[in-house]
């Protein structure tokens, strides 16, 4: 990321000192670069579009840290970047500390984790927040399964003709049932799992806020129920009894049991996710892990879902 110019002079006015050196460079959904400044702090300044979900992913983000929830400070932004005002920048402490997993029990502490955030956000304004990719089921375009990509070289409507046809089939049964219910959004976390989570023991330390979103808590609750153990370069699904557990954990945590509907819909997202997930991997060159494990068990879970 370029940051002489324009920018490195924002970064010194929003921060007290000039930026010193790049020391990493990553770029996927949003470019993000550490740097080190003049005094010697370390700092993420990420760069990306979408402006007006980063309002409410900044509010949640402060509301998660005054809950006590271990989260990067965010230091300055969103504000339109310097020299392309189509972009936005934010910046945040630099922190890459902690283990990929707990060291107790995974379902366990990342439902903990999702019930946590859950009640620390309740309240926070949406306005602007749209769903992430990997769950914007409820897209309207008739025409297709998946969502409209932000590129289309990451479409896999572009090549469903060449996907296990279960996958697409499984998706639009799935997609079906999420479009069916009325339940109301609450504010959570939408990516929870190695990706995203560090661990020093078992208090989390919660990065990616760009994956706030508003929907509903039988929602949230099934995509941690698949994804949470998911890794870095390392795609994976959990299996219908971790999922369950998982389930099982978060009602616990959140003190109440879900209603016939919601267990419906929480696994319905187990099946949507799983094989959007699935088409990636085809995306990026061949079927994976997530494609193995929704062939085998998608209609099992659709059973459960009511679908």
């Amino acid at each position: 990321m370029e940051l002489d110019g324009p920018l490195a002079a924002w970064l010194g006015r929003e921060l007290g000192s000039a930026p010193r050196e790049v020391f990493f460079e990553a770029e996927s959904m949003s470019r993000v670069a550490g740097v080190t400044l003049a005094d010697g702090r370390r700092v993420a300044v990420k760069i990306r579009g979408d402006h007006p979900r980063l309002a409410a992913a900044a509010a949640a983000q402060r509301a998660a840290g005054s809950a006590g929830i271990d989260v990067p400070a965010l230091l300055a932004g969103p504000a339109p970047a310097p020299g392309d005002a189509a972009l936005a920048v934010t910046v945040e402490d630099w922190r890459e500390e902690g283990a990929l997993m707990p060291s107790a029990d995974a379902p366990v502490a990342f439902a903990r984790l999702l019930a946590a955030l859950v009640e620390a956000l309740e309240g926070v304004p949406t306005a602007g927040l749209s769903p992430p990719p990997w769950l914007d089921y409820a897209h309207t375009d008739a025409a297709r399964v998946w969502p409209p990509p932000a590129s289309a070289r990451w479409d896999p409507h572009r090549i469903e003709a060449d996907l296990p046809a279960e996958l697409p089939s499984l998706a639009a049964r799935a997609r079906a049932r999420l479009a069916a219910t009325t339940l109301p959004p609450v504010l959570g976390h939408a990516d929870l799992n190695g990706l995203n989570v560090r661990w020093n023991g078992d208090r989390p330390l919660v990065h990616d806020w760009d994956s706030i979103a508003a929907l509903p808590e039988a929602v949230l609750a099934g995509t941690l129920a698949l994804d949470h153990v998911a890794m870095p370069d390392a795609g994976a699904a959990a299996d219908v009894d971790t999922g369950a557990r998982v389930l099982a954990e978060y009602e616990a945590a959140r003190g109440r049991m879900f209603t016939p509907e919601e267990r419906e819909i929480a696994w319905a997202t187990t099946v949507w996710l799983a094989c959007y997930n699935a088409a990636f991997e085809h995306l990026h060159g061949a079927a994976g892990a997530v494609t193995a494990r929704i062939l085998a068990d998608g209609e099992a879970r659709l059973a459960l879902a009511g679908a």
